[in-house]
Protein backbone atom coordinates (compact mmCIF):
# COMPACT_ATOMS: atom_id res chain seq x y z
CA UNK A 1 0.00 0.00 0.00
CA UNK A 2 2.73 2.44 1.00
CA UNK A 3 4.81 1.36 -2.02
CA UNK A 4 1.87 1.94 -4.43
CA UNK A 5 1.25 5.44 -3.02
CA UNK A 6 4.93 6.35 -3.30
CA UNK A 7 5.08 5.25 -6.93
CA UNK A 8 1.92 7.16 -7.75
CA UNK A 9 3.23 10.28 -6.03
CA UNK A 10 6.57 9.99 -7.80
CA UNK A 11 4.77 9.63 -11.13
CA UNK A 12 2.73 12.79 -10.53
CA UNK A 13 5.83 14.76 -9.58
CA UNK A 14 7.65 13.54 -12.68
CA UNK A 15 4.70 14.49 -14.90
CA UNK A 16 4.55 17.96 -13.35
CA UNK A 17 8.28 18.47 -13.87
CA UNK A 18 8.04 17.42 -17.51
CA UNK A 19 5.13 19.81 -18.08
CA UNK A 20 7.08 22.74 -16.61
CA UNK A 21 10.23 22.01 -18.60
CA UNK A 22 8.17 21.71 -21.77
CA UNK A 23 7.04 25.36 -21.45
CA UNK A 24 8.94 27.85 -23.62
CA UNK A 25 11.63 29.78 -21.78
CA UNK A 26 10.61 33.26 -20.72
CA UNK A 27 12.32 35.96 -22.79
CA UNK A 28 14.91 37.96 -20.91
CA UNK A 29 13.74 41.45 -20.03
CA UNK A 30 16.09 44.30 -20.93
CA UNK A 31 15.82 48.05 -20.42
CA UNK A 32 16.59 50.55 -23.19
CA UNK A 33 17.43 54.03 -21.94
CA UNK A 34 17.19 57.04 -24.28
CA UNK A 35 17.77 60.78 -24.07
CA UNK A 36 14.84 63.00 -23.02
CA UNK A 37 14.51 64.75 -26.40
CA UNK A 38 10.70 64.61 -26.29
CA UNK A 39 8.01 64.82 -23.60
CA UNK A 40 7.42 61.46 -21.91
CA UNK A 41 4.25 60.57 -23.81
CA UNK A 42 5.86 61.37 -27.16
CA UNK A 43 8.99 59.40 -26.26
CA UNK A 44 6.86 56.26 -26.04
CA UNK A 45 5.35 56.93 -29.47
CA UNK A 46 8.70 57.63 -31.10
CA UNK A 47 10.43 54.54 -29.75
CA UNK A 48 7.53 52.07 -29.88
CA UNK A 49 8.37 50.86 -33.42
CA UNK A 50 12.02 50.32 -32.48
CA UNK A 51 11.10 48.36 -29.36
CA UNK A 52 8.74 46.19 -31.38
CA UNK A 53 11.49 45.43 -33.88
CA UNK A 54 14.07 44.63 -31.19
CA UNK A 55 11.62 42.37 -29.37
CA UNK A 56 10.86 40.26 -32.41
CA UNK A 57 14.38 40.22 -33.86
CA UNK A 58 16.39 39.51 -30.71
CA UNK A 59 14.04 37.42 -28.59
CA UNK A 60 14.45 39.83 -25.67
CA UNK A 61 11.65 41.93 -24.20
CA UNK A 62 12.68 45.57 -24.14
CA UNK A 63 11.11 48.25 -22.00
CA UNK A 64 11.86 51.96 -22.30
CA UNK A 65 13.41 54.19 -19.67
CA UNK A 66 14.01 57.94 -19.90
CA UNK A 67 14.92 60.60 -17.37
CA UNK A 68 12.51 63.55 -17.04
CA UNK A 69 15.17 65.99 -18.32
CA UNK A 70 18.81 66.22 -19.36
CA UNK A 71 19.95 67.36 -15.93
CA UNK A 72 18.59 64.14 -14.42
CA UNK A 73 20.07 62.08 -17.27
CA UNK A 74 23.48 63.62 -16.48
CA UNK A 75 23.04 63.12 -12.73
CA UNK A 76 22.26 59.43 -13.20
CA UNK A 77 25.22 59.08 -15.56
CA UNK A 78 27.60 60.60 -13.01
CA UNK A 79 26.25 58.26 -10.36
CA UNK A 80 27.12 55.25 -12.52
CA UNK A 81 23.52 54.42 -13.31
CA UNK A 82 22.55 52.93 -16.61
CA UNK A 83 20.20 50.52 -18.30
CA UNK A 84 21.09 47.33 -20.18
CA UNK A 85 21.22 49.25 -23.46
CA UNK A 86 21.49 53.03 -23.92
CA UNK A 87 20.94 55.21 -27.01
CA UNK A 88 22.49 58.65 -26.68
CA UNK A 89 24.81 61.25 -28.17
CA UNK A 90 28.56 60.73 -28.23
CA UNK A 91 29.62 62.97 -25.33
CA UNK A 92 27.44 60.97 -22.95
CA UNK A 93 28.61 57.66 -24.42
CA UNK A 94 32.30 58.56 -24.10
CA UNK A 95 31.76 59.42 -20.44
CA UNK A 96 29.72 56.25 -19.87
CA UNK A 97 32.33 54.10 -21.64
CA UNK A 98 35.24 55.50 -19.65
CA UNK A 99 33.55 55.52 -16.26
CA UNK A 100 31.17 52.54 -16.41
CA UNK A 101 32.63 50.35 -19.15
CA UNK A 102 29.70 50.51 -21.57
CA UNK A 103 30.49 49.02 -24.98
CA UNK A 104 29.34 50.35 -28.39
CA UNK A 105 26.88 48.30 -30.45
CA UNK A 106 26.02 50.51 -33.42
CA UNK A 107 25.66 54.18 -34.33
CA UNK A 108 23.62 56.29 -36.71
CA UNK A 109 25.27 56.58 -40.11
CA UNK A 110 24.77 60.36 -39.87
CA UNK A 111 27.08 62.51 -37.78
CA UNK A 112 25.61 64.93 -35.25
CA UNK A 113 25.80 68.70 -35.69
CA UNK A 114 23.76 71.64 -34.45
CA UNK A 115 22.74 75.03 -35.78
CA UNK A 116 21.63 78.29 -34.20
CA UNK A 117 18.93 79.68 -36.49
CA UNK A 118 17.05 82.97 -36.50
CA UNK A 119 14.10 84.48 -38.33
CA UNK A 120 15.04 88.18 -38.15
CA UNK A 121 16.94 89.20 -41.33
CA UNK A 122 18.78 91.94 -39.42
CA UNK A 123 20.22 89.41 -36.98
CA UNK A 124 21.00 87.00 -39.79
CA UNK A 125 22.94 89.73 -41.61
CA UNK A 126 25.36 89.96 -38.68
CA UNK A 127 26.31 86.31 -39.02
CA UNK A 128 27.75 84.48 -36.03
CA UNK A 129 28.22 87.69 -34.04
CA UNK A 130 24.55 88.45 -34.41
CA UNK A 131 23.57 85.88 -31.81
CA UNK A 132 26.00 87.07 -29.12
CA UNK A 133 24.00 88.30 -26.14
CA UNK A 134 20.70 87.29 -27.72
CA UNK A 135 18.24 84.70 -26.41
CA UNK A 136 18.34 81.20 -27.90
CA UNK A 137 15.85 78.43 -27.14
CA UNK A 138 17.20 74.97 -26.37
CA UNK A 139 16.52 71.71 -24.64
CA UNK A 140 18.07 71.43 -21.20
CA UNK A 141 21.78 71.19 -20.48
CA UNK A 142 23.96 69.30 -21.04
CA UNK A 143 22.47 68.09 -24.33
CA UNK A 144 25.03 67.83 -27.12
CA UNK A 145 23.96 71.01 -28.90
CA UNK A 146 24.28 73.00 -25.69
CA UNK A 147 27.83 71.88 -24.91
CA UNK A 148 28.91 72.36 -28.53
CA UNK A 149 27.72 75.98 -28.38
CA UNK A 150 29.89 76.71 -25.36
CA UNK A 151 32.79 74.79 -26.86
CA UNK A 152 32.65 77.31 -29.72
CA UNK A 153 31.67 80.47 -27.81
CA UNK A 154 34.29 80.26 -25.06
CA UNK A 155 34.44 83.91 -24.10
CA UNK A 156 31.88 84.41 -21.29
CA UNK A 157 31.40 88.01 -22.43
CA UNK A 158 30.63 87.01 -26.02
CA UNK A 159 28.13 84.17 -25.79
CA UNK A 160 24.47 83.72 -26.70
CA UNK A 161 22.00 83.47 -23.85
CA UNK A 162 20.86 79.85 -24.02
CA UNK A 163 17.44 79.28 -22.48
CA UNK A 164 16.38 75.72 -21.67
CA UNK A 165 12.70 76.27 -22.45
CA UNK A 166 12.03 73.64 -25.13
CA UNK A 167 10.55 70.22 -24.37
CA UNK A 168 11.47 68.98 -27.86
CA UNK A 169 13.64 70.39 -30.62
CA UNK A 170 10.68 71.40 -32.76
CA UNK A 171 9.54 73.86 -30.06
CA UNK A 172 12.34 76.26 -31.00
CA UNK A 173 10.88 77.74 -34.21
CA UNK A 174 7.51 78.20 -32.51
CA UNK A 175 9.19 80.12 -29.68
CA UNK A 176 10.89 82.42 -32.21
CA UNK A 177 7.63 83.24 -34.00
CA UNK A 178 5.93 83.79 -30.64
CA UNK A 179 8.62 86.44 -29.95
CA UNK A 180 9.78 84.62 -26.82
CA UNK A 181 13.36 84.18 -28.09
CA UNK A 182 15.50 85.57 -30.90
CA UNK A 183 17.08 82.32 -32.01
CA UNK A 184 16.85 78.58 -31.54
CA UNK A 185 19.33 75.73 -31.27
CA UNK A 186 18.39 72.85 -33.57
CA UNK A 187 19.87 69.63 -34.93
CA UNK A 188 21.29 70.52 -38.32
CA UNK A 189 18.80 68.36 -40.24
CA UNK A 190 15.90 70.19 -38.60
CA UNK A 191 17.31 73.61 -39.37
CA UNK A 192 17.68 72.61 -43.03
CA UNK A 193 14.01 71.61 -43.12
CA UNK A 194 12.76 75.02 -41.97
CA UNK A 195 13.01 77.59 -44.81
CA UNK A 196 11.65 80.38 -42.60
CA UNK A 197 14.84 80.28 -40.50
CA UNK A 198 18.42 81.22 -41.34
CA UNK A 199 21.30 79.39 -39.74
CA UNK A 200 23.98 81.80 -38.47
CA UNK A 201 26.18 79.35 -36.54
CA UNK A 202 26.91 75.68 -37.10
CA UNK A 203 28.77 73.41 -34.71
CA UNK A 204 31.48 71.01 -35.70
CA UNK A 205 30.26 67.53 -36.63
CA UNK A 206 30.85 64.63 -34.25
CA UNK A 207 30.11 60.89 -34.60
CA UNK A 208 26.38 60.21 -34.42
CA UNK A 209 24.12 58.85 -31.71
CA UNK A 210 25.26 55.48 -30.47
CA UNK A 211 23.73 52.38 -28.91
CA UNK A 212 25.86 50.96 -26.13
CA UNK A 213 25.46 48.00 -23.79
CA UNK A 214 26.25 47.48 -20.16
CA UNK A 215 29.36 45.37 -19.50
CA UNK A 216 27.08 43.21 -17.34
CA UNK A 217 25.30 42.00 -20.46
CA UNK A 218 26.84 38.76 -21.79
CA UNK A 219 28.90 39.09 -24.96
CA UNK A 220 26.55 36.81 -26.91
CA UNK A 221 23.58 39.02 -26.00
CA UNK A 222 25.43 42.17 -27.00
CA UNK A 223 26.28 40.59 -30.36
CA UNK A 224 22.64 39.60 -30.94
CA UNK A 225 21.42 43.15 -30.31
CA UNK A 226 24.16 44.70 -32.43
CA UNK A 227 23.32 42.40 -35.33
CA UNK A 228 19.65 43.35 -35.12
CA UNK A 229 20.51 47.06 -35.22
CA UNK A 230 22.89 46.65 -38.15
CA UNK A 231 20.22 44.76 -40.14
CA UNK A 232 17.35 47.08 -39.22
CA UNK A 233 17.38 48.90 -42.59
CA UNK A 234 16.57 45.56 -44.28
CA UNK A 235 13.37 45.07 -42.26
CA UNK A 236 10.00 45.64 -44.02
CA UNK A 237 9.10 48.20 -41.35
CA UNK A 238 12.49 49.90 -41.45
CA UNK A 239 11.22 53.19 -42.89
CA UNK A 240 8.71 53.70 -40.09
CA UNK A 241 11.29 52.89 -37.41
CA UNK A 242 14.20 54.86 -38.85
CA UNK A 243 12.05 57.84 -39.81
CA UNK A 244 11.04 58.22 -36.16
CA UNK A 245 14.72 58.13 -35.19
CA UNK A 246 15.75 60.51 -38.01
CA UNK A 247 18.36 58.17 -39.44
CA UNK A 248 18.81 56.14 -42.61
CA UNK A 249 20.53 53.19 -40.94
CA UNK A 250 22.85 52.06 -38.17
CA UNK A 251 26.46 51.11 -38.78
CA UNK A 252 29.21 49.45 -36.78
CA UNK A 253 31.45 51.64 -34.64
CA UNK A 254 34.17 51.56 -32.01
CA UNK A 255 34.63 53.45 -28.77
CA UNK A 256 37.78 55.07 -30.17
CA UNK A 257 35.65 57.09 -32.60
CA UNK A 258 34.18 58.95 -29.60
CA UNK A 259 37.38 59.34 -27.61
CA UNK A 260 37.65 62.82 -26.11
CA UNK A 261 34.02 63.88 -26.59
CA UNK A 262 33.35 63.64 -22.87
CA UNK A 263 35.50 66.75 -22.46
CA UNK A 264 32.62 68.72 -23.97
CA UNK A 265 31.05 68.20 -20.54
CA UNK A 266 33.94 69.93 -18.77
CA UNK A 267 31.96 73.17 -18.34
CA UNK A 268 29.02 71.25 -16.89
CA UNK A 269 28.45 71.09 -13.15
CA UNK A 270 29.68 67.83 -11.65
CA UNK A 271 32.18 66.94 -14.36
CA UNK A 272 35.44 65.38 -13.12
CA UNK A 273 38.33 64.75 -15.56
CA UNK A 274 39.13 61.05 -16.19
CA UNK A 275 42.44 61.01 -14.32
CA UNK A 276 40.96 62.62 -11.23
CA UNK A 277 38.01 60.23 -11.35
CA UNK A 278 40.35 57.22 -11.64
CA UNK A 279 42.48 58.49 -8.77
CA UNK A 280 39.44 58.98 -6.57
CA UNK A 281 38.24 55.45 -7.34
CA UNK A 282 41.61 53.86 -6.49
CA UNK A 283 41.94 53.04 -2.78
CA UNK A 284 45.02 54.45 -1.11
CA UNK A 285 47.65 51.84 -0.14
CA UNK A 286 47.52 50.72 3.45
CA UNK A 287 50.09 52.42 5.63
CA UNK A 288 52.90 50.21 6.96
CA UNK A 289 52.61 50.01 10.75
CA UNK A 290 55.51 51.52 12.62
CA UNK A 291 57.71 49.00 14.50
CA UNK A 292 57.10 48.79 18.21
CA UNK A 293 59.39 47.81 21.05
CA UNK A 294 63.17 47.47 20.94
CA UNK A 295 65.27 44.90 19.11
Amino acid sequence: MRSTFSCRKLGLLLAAWMAVTALPAKSAELVLQVEPTFPADQIREVYAPLLGYLNRSTGFRFTLRVAPNFNQHWRELRAGGGADVVFEEGHFFDYRHKRSGYLPLARTVENSAFVIAVADPAIAAEGRDGIVGRTVASLGAPNLGHVLVFDSFRNPLAQPEIRAISSKWSDGPDLIFANEVEGTLLPSYMAEENPALTGIWRSRSVPGRVFSASPRLPEADRARIAEALLRLHEDPEAFLILNELRSERFVATEAAAYDGLERLLSTTFGYVPPRQAAAAATPAPAATPAPTGTP
